[in-house]
This record gives structure tokens, C-alpha cells and sequence, in this order.
């Protein structure tokens, strides 16, 4: 049988079947600024659709479709969201709080726990759910840990809390 007469989907009605980003088991902790951060990402998420619509490209489903994806799943971690609000006075490492660290040559770091979806190593904000993250929850000024960064193993003092 000739093929020569078979109708092919082309342009606009290609769309790729898209992988379904997956949610983390963990409880969705998250800080008001945040949780402020993902609706403010949805907003932006539902203006760029409603531009997307119209106009008209050949993959303009697609780009719809992706971007209903990532709307999907922010309003997902949203209706998940359990707000935490950090203390004002902390005297132990916890939730929202920053532990300011150095290492036996003086070099300090900070890090503030936050929820999965804040994270920014370059700001210094890491999951409360990670390695570190674990093991600074609970500390107090005067602990240590040790901080595996690559191949390397860091000893840190924690010396300052910070709301």
C-alpha cells in the first residue's frame, strides 16, 4: 500500500507528549516569602498562556502545553504548601533560620533551611531536606559538623544564628 495519500500531523498539531515533572514525598515546608515567590511564578505562567493563545507559530501547542504543565505542577506544590514561619529569636537551627558556619581556617558560610522549591546555592538558601540541611537542624552555636562538598570533608563550627 502506497503511502503517497496518508495524512501526516504537521506544524501545529505536533505535540510531543511531555514528561510530567514528579513531586517530592516530602512534606512541602515553605517560607511566606516563598510561597509568595510560587503564586507570583503562576501568575506569570497564566499571562504567558493567555499570550501564547494568541498568537500564531507553528509550535504554539507545544509552548502551550509545556508551560500548562509547569502550571500544573506549581499549583500542585502550592495546594501542598504547609507555610512555616521562622522564630524571631532562634537558639537552635531550624526552619528558616540562618546558620552562619567556619572552617578551621576561618572561612565562613551561611546557610538558611528553606523549603524545596526556595532553593538558590548561590544565595545560600538549601532545603532543609538535604544533607547538610539535616544535619544543621537542631544544632546549636558551638556545634560541629561535617560538611562533604565533592570529594572534599569540611569541619564546621557553627558560630551565629540568624532569624
Amino acid at each position: 500500500m502506497s503511502r503517497a495519500f496518508v495524512r501526516e500531523a504537521d506544524g501545529d498539531e505536533v505535540v510531543e507528549p511531555l514528561y510530567q515533572r514528579q513531586h517530592s514525598d516530602l512534606p512541602n515546608y515553605i517560607t511566606s516569602e516563598g510561597l509568595s515567590h510560587l503564586k507570583n511564578r503562576i501568575q506569570a505562567l497564566e499571562n504567558s498562556i493567555a499570550a501564547l493563545l494568541k498568537t500564531d507559530t507553528l509550535d504554539k501547542k507545544a509552548q502551550v502545553a509545556r508551560a500548562q504543565g509547569d502550571l500544573r505542577y506549581l499549583l500542585e506544590r502550592v495546594r501542598r504548601a504547609l507555610p512555616v514561619t521562622p522564630p524571631a529569636s532562634p537558639d537552635k537551627v531550624q526552619f528558616g533560620v540562618t546558620a552562619v558556619l567556619e572552617d578551621e581556617t576561618g572561612q565562613s558560610y551561611r546557610f538558611t533551611l528553606v523549603g524545596e522549591d526556595e532553593t538558590d546555592i548561590d544565595q545560600g538558601r538549601i532545603s532543609w531536606a538535604t544533607p547538610i540541611g539535616k544535619q544543621l537542624s537542631g544544632r546549636v552555636i558551638g556545634d560541629e559538623i561535617i560538611w562533604s562538598k565533592g570529594n572534599q570533608q569540611i569541619q564546621l563550627e557553627l558560630v551565629d544564628i540568624l532569624s
